[in-house]
């Protein structure tokens, strides 16, 4: 009985010290983890912006939800660079659910997420329902514009279709990040013609481009653009797959450092 007791003292200290050993292990990945991300943050940290009211309007990719855009939102609203004001849901059937967290100041945001979002032709036309609401019921007279993956497609057929219309509000500047946009040429005659253009494209080490997209592709807009009398800024983001992989390229501060910048100084 009493070697039966002395086993059991054995696994009961093996047994603790393993908790022991999994909890320091647990602390130390969150704490790790915590100081790897403050670092990421320090592009914003040191970045410093105009205040205005223009409202940038954000439009995630394919089969995006609220989160592909929150990232954006969360991160330059906590460094007091944007501020987070309308979150936009669009039913199926093109009906619209308005979230107010703010008022359209100090750079604020609108996010407009489609519950059909794989359909890029068709969200273009929600998106131009949801614009002529907003300039009717918030007094959104101008805008900027950020889109990611087919979110910079939707907006640039949005665009193509009602730049010249009086019921829609006026672009400011447009943000294509990691978007393709085959034989552009018609839908750039459509665009004003002074409209400001940020394209971003990522390039994982010395590959082809992010993973997904690649970087020719991307920098043919640029290349378009040039061509038709446009003066775009052109950004290539390089790192590994952790920073700058297609579906990272929304959560990386350096690429909201750019957007930020380039919309607001």
């Amino acid at each position: 009985m009493h070697r039966i007791a002395m086993g059991k003292g054995r696994l009961g200290m093996q047994h603790n010290r393993i908790i022991q050993l999994l909890a320091t292990v647990s602390v130390v990945t969150v704490v790790g983890a915590g100081m790897y991300w403050q670092h990421r943050l320090t592009p914003l940290t040191k970045t410093k912006v105009k205040a205005t009211t223009i409202p940038t309007v954000f439009v995630a990719g394919d089969y995006a939800r609220a989160f592909s855009t929150d990232g954006f939102v969360h991160r330059l609203s906590g460094a007091k660079l944007m501020t987070k004001a309308l979150v936009v849901h669009v039913t199926y059937h093109g009906h619209l659910n308005i979230q107010q967290y703010a008022p359209l100041r100090h750079n604020p945001t609108i996010q407009v997420v489609f519950a059909d979002n794989h359909h890029p032709a068709r969200q273009a036309r929600q998106l131009a329902v949801v614009m002529q609401h907003l300039k009717q019921h918030y007094h959104v007279n101008t805008f900027n514009a950020v889109g990611h993956s087919s979110g910079g497609n939707i907006i640039f057929d949005y665009l193509a279709n009602t730049a010249h219309q009086t019921v829609q509000p006026r672009i400011h500047k447009f943000v294509t990040i990691a978007s393709t946009y085959p034989h552009p040429e018609v839908a750039l005659s459509k665009l004003p013609s002074n409209l400001p253009i940020l394209n971003i494209a990522g390039q994982i080490w010395q590959t082809a481009g992010d993973g997904e997209v690649r970087l020719k592709g991307v920098l043919a807009f640029s290349t378009a653009l040039k061509q038709h009398g446009f003066k775009p800024k052109t950004t290539i983001m390089h790192g590994g797959p952790l920073t700058v992989e297609h579906s990272m390229l929304h959560i990386n501060p350096a690429v909201d450092r750019e957007i930020v910048t380039f919309l607001y100084q």
